[in-house]
């Protein structure tokens, strides 16, 4: 039976933020802010369009009266220039806030954004026509906005602002107050039908409410839900939290006595060996093979419990670090392991510095380097190759010529103490958690894994160190 080659991949994180919860006022910081400036590029969407039908009624005055529409060109362009110059403030407003920004400024920049968007479309709407064209559903934009970004108090205010402005608009028309306007050229807008035009305005505006409802009744649905999930998690987080707090102190506590059994066999061994009979030896011998196997374990469990609880401090910790240097420092640390199988272990490459953690990237490649060697054949090498990409982000592969991992098995490794049937066989002192202090590892510091592997013919893997810039030393980032 021939089995083929498997890989596996670990991408680095993309992620650049997790955004908060929602709750019944509305979103929080972070959330504003991004809609704030999400607004920002949706209004240059329509300074763009308006942009374009005025420039192109002037190129082409023929286009838009052959389908009976006349633009009010130059009201067009001063609409488009108002929204231009106060998009501007908007970003130069924001480019000062971030997540320390206090809530209420980002509330009043939205609904300064709001307001003044009302306010032009308001003046769209009678310029465009505001009983002859359908161009008042336009409100409907803001209604929909308004009952995703804020809580339904506030997103009913904008619904009824709007209202407000389209009835003044229409009455004022109506009333002879203004003049009323239309782009259809066969359109004639009614002087002086009240009642007419305020059934049309009113029928609007209850439509808009209808649709306010409906949208801010799904709305609060999907926020309330975002809360529930929210808090389970932070239940979830909260519980695993303690369990592993619990775990690490059993975990210390088990050190001592297991230090203990350990110093007595040494001294059986040391001062009594001799007048032990064989199956006496036998069993000190599997209870030293065991109180190892358990000390590797512990050690593990130690360094998992700690990365996890670093998890947010590892950016105090960034240093440069010269890669090749630190992988001679691993081997010479593990050439006793390697000495000992007759595994040799040659590196090609001799370049490459990056800014991140040296001693969790030490701990990653002395699990990834320690791996190879405990699943290697004996007598066989072992290949730690390093390279610079373009992008000067390095590349450490590390491949040996030992079991090889099923490819069923590759999406499975980095699980806490998973071990594959052939692992477990190879090497009993393996404690299925070292690709899981690899994972986290490389979560935290933004690293991409690739695992590639055949079946007793070996296995690599691969690890891309992006150059870092975000040294705690300034000096540093311009070496």
């Amino acid at each position: 039976m021939i089995v083929g080659m498997g890989t596996f991949e670990l991408a680095a994180n993309q992620e650049t933020g997790d955004a908060l919860p929602t709750g019944w006022a509305g979103l929080e910081t972070l959330d504003l802010l991004r809609n704030a400036l999400w607004f920002t590029r949706i209004r240059w969407g329509i300074i763009i369009a308006l942009a374009l039908a005025c420039l192109l009624d002037r190129l082409c005055p023929a286009c838009f009266a052959t389908i009976g529409v006349c633009l009010p060109t130059s009201a067009l362009a001063v609409l488009a220039l108002a929204l231009t110059l106060s998009n501007l403030v908007y970003i130069l407003m924001l480019r000062r806030y971030g997540p320390a920004t206090p809530r209420r400024k980002l509330f009043r920049n939205l609904w300064i954004q709001i307001l003044c968007d009302l306010a032009a479309l308001t003046a769209l709407v009678h310029m465009a026509g505001s009983i002859t064209t359908f161009i008042s559903l336009a409100y409907l934009f803001h209604i929909v906005l308004a009952c995703i970004f804020f809580a339904p108090p506030y997103s009913l205010l904008v619904t009824l602002l709007g209202g407000l402005l389209f009835l003044t608009v229409v009455m004022l028309e109506v009333t002879g107050i203004l003049e009323p306007h239309s782009m259809l050229t066969h359109a004639v807008p009614p002087p002086g039908n009240v009642v007419g035009s305020l059934l049309h305005a009113l029928s609007a505006i209850v439509f808009w409410i209808a649709v306010w409802y409906l949208v801010a009744f799904i709305a609060q649905a999907l926020r309330k839900r975002d809360r529930q999930l929210a808090e389970a998690n932070d239940r979830l987080i909260h519980a695993e939290e303690e369990n592993s707090q619990q775990v690490l102190r059993t975990i210390h506590d088990l050190k001592a006595p297991f230090s203990g059994i350990e110093s007595n066999t040494l001294l059986l061994r040391t001062l009594h060996w001799e007048m032990l009979g064989e199956p006496v030896r036998q069993i000190i011998s599997r209870i030293e093979t065991r109180s190892a196997a358990l000390r590797e374990r512990i050690k593990d469990i130690m360094i998992l419990g700690a990365i996890k609880s670093q998890d947010q401090s590892l950016i105090s910790a960034i240093e440069r670090v010269e890669v090749p240097a630190l992988v001679a420092g691993i081997i010479e640390e593990l050439k006793d392991k390697a000495n000992h199988r007759q595994i040799t272990i040659a590196t090609h490459g001799d370049t490459g510095a990056v800014y991140t953690s040296p001693a969790h990237l030490k701990t990653l490649l002395a699990n990834l380097l320690a791996n190879a060697i405990f699943y290697s054949h004996d007598g066989s090498a072992v290949t730690v190759t390093i390279s610079v990409d373009p992008d000067r982000a390095v590349r450490v592969a590390i491949a040996d010529e030992g079991i090889g991992i099923r490819a069923d098995a590759l999406p499975h490794i980095f699980d806490e103490y998973y071990r594959t049937r052939e692992a477990t066989q190879h090497n009993d002192m393996s404690t299925g958690l070292g690709l899981a202090i690899v994972k986290r590892i490389a979560s935290n510091l933004d690293l991409a894994l690739r695992v590639q592997s055949e079946v007793d013919q070996g296995t690599t893997f691969e690890i891309v160190i992006p150059r870092r810039t975000t040294s705690t030393d300034p000096a540093a980032a311009r070496h």
